[in-house]
């Protein structure tokens, strides 16, 4: 007994007729939507004098392998360093204390100038590393 062979016919869907609804619903809603436009703060200013700020003097803490620490080319002991750099930033949040030491100075000293420098008041502290030759 041979059974009749069912023949699947080839469906293809149709994306037409969604590509139109999709156009319409973006076409609608960029009619619908409102454009704002950026406003912007009217401030009243005042009028003076231009001021010009002094640039705050960079600080530089240069350390010696044999334990000399200068501030600037002034030397001065570990206790001296935060009276001394707290007299010279004055609270400048903007100032800047860049430490130049030598490779063979302890990370111990170092560690000692870093707590100097925060007691006195520093928040931005760079180290720099000598420049190999």
């Amino acid at each position: 007994m041979e059974f009749a062979r069912y023949q699947r016919s080839k469906q293809e869907l149709n994306v037409a007729p969604l590509i139109d609804v999709v156009f319409l619903l973006l076409f609608f809603f960029m009619l619908a939507s409102t454009f704002i436009e950026p406003e912007a703060v009217d401030l009243m200013l005042k009028s003076g004098e231009s001021a010009t700020v002094a640039p705050a003097e960079p600080l530089e803490v240069q350390v010696t392998t044999d334990g000399t620490i200068r501030l600037n080319g002034l030397r001065l002991s570990l206790g001296q360093l935060s009276t001394e750099i707290a007299a010279r930033i004055k609270g400048d949040q903007e100032s800047s204390v860049t430490i130049k030491a030598d490779a063979e100075v302890p990370v111990q000293v170092l560690v000692q100038i870093m707590d100097q420098l925060q007691s006195a008041g520093v928040d931005n502290l760079r180290l720099a590393t000598p420049e190999a030759s």
